[in-house]
């Protein structure tokens, strides 16, 4: 069969039996995202140490408002999370990915990148509600797609783009390394699964981009991040191996 021919027979199949949610957050997404976005109240949870620079600092910053003096770290963090995120669901990350293969003697290759830079003045972001709930700031994140923007996410929303999931990890000590850490390797986990349902053997490389949907879901277990993604797949190529 061809094989633009299977990729569309499948991507109608994921369309026609993929859960409503998923529509619905299709339509809901195609003007205005809206996230929840959190971040520890301190650089390392479960301790906090005053210094003397610390209070100097305080009393130097007496104009700010109480909140702010109280959150600065959670806010800071907050202002990296929120924009990384946003950017993977409007401009989409990039990948390059060669499987590892024992047989070959191939070692596993993976590269992940954004697109393109966020633009805070074409996709400003408002920041909701902050509360402080069990050690976290959590503050839901409003930013709207430009008119092009829209008709962009429309296209990917098209039947030739198949719905992909996958869970990663990264270390908490990191801190916001460990979240894109654990971004990329959500990615890649997608990526893989997908491409094993439909390729029997290992192909030598795959590259393509993604767009990051629904909202994306991030919690600590065991020292680590672990974050629970889902995207749309648009694979630019894929190379097979055509001897051993």
């Amino acid at each position: 069969m061809n094989r633009r021919l299977l990729y569309i027979l499948i991507s109608i199949f994921l369309l026609i039996f993929s859960p409503l949610a998923l529509v619905a957050q299709v339509q809901e997404q195609s003007e205005q995202l809206r996230i929840l976005v959190w971040a520890d109240l301190d650089a390392f949870p479960g301790k906090f140490e005053e210094t003397e620079e610390a209070e100097v600092k305080l009393e130097k910053d007496e104009s700010k408002d109480q909140f702010h003096r109280m959150f600065d770290f959670a806010i800071e963090r907050s202002k990296q999370v929120a924009p990384f995120l946003l950017n993977g669901m409007i401009n989409g990350w990039k990948f390059e990915y060669t499987p590892y293969d024992k047989r070959r003697g191939v070692k596993e290759y993976w590269e992940f990148d954004e697109i393109k830079p966020f633009d805070k003045t074409m996709n400003p972001i408002e920041f909701h509600d902050p509360e402080a709930v069990e050690g976290k700031l959590l503050s839901r994140v409003y930013c709207n797609r430009t008119k092009q923007q829209q008709l962009e996410y429309k296209r990917w929303c098209s039947i030739v783009h198949p719905h992909i999931k996958g869970i990663g990890r990264g270390s908490v000590e990191k801190g916001f390394d460990g979240i894109k850490e654990a971004c990329s390797m959500a990615l890649k986990d997608a990526v893989r699964e997908y491409w094993r349902t439909l390729e029997k053997n290992k192909p030598k490389e795959i590259s393509g981009t993604v767009l990051l949907i629904r909202d994306p879901r991030i919690y600590v277990r065991n020292g680590q991040y672990v974050v629970d993604l889902d995207f749309f797949l648009e694979t630019d190529r894929i190379i097979k191996y055509t001897q051993f």
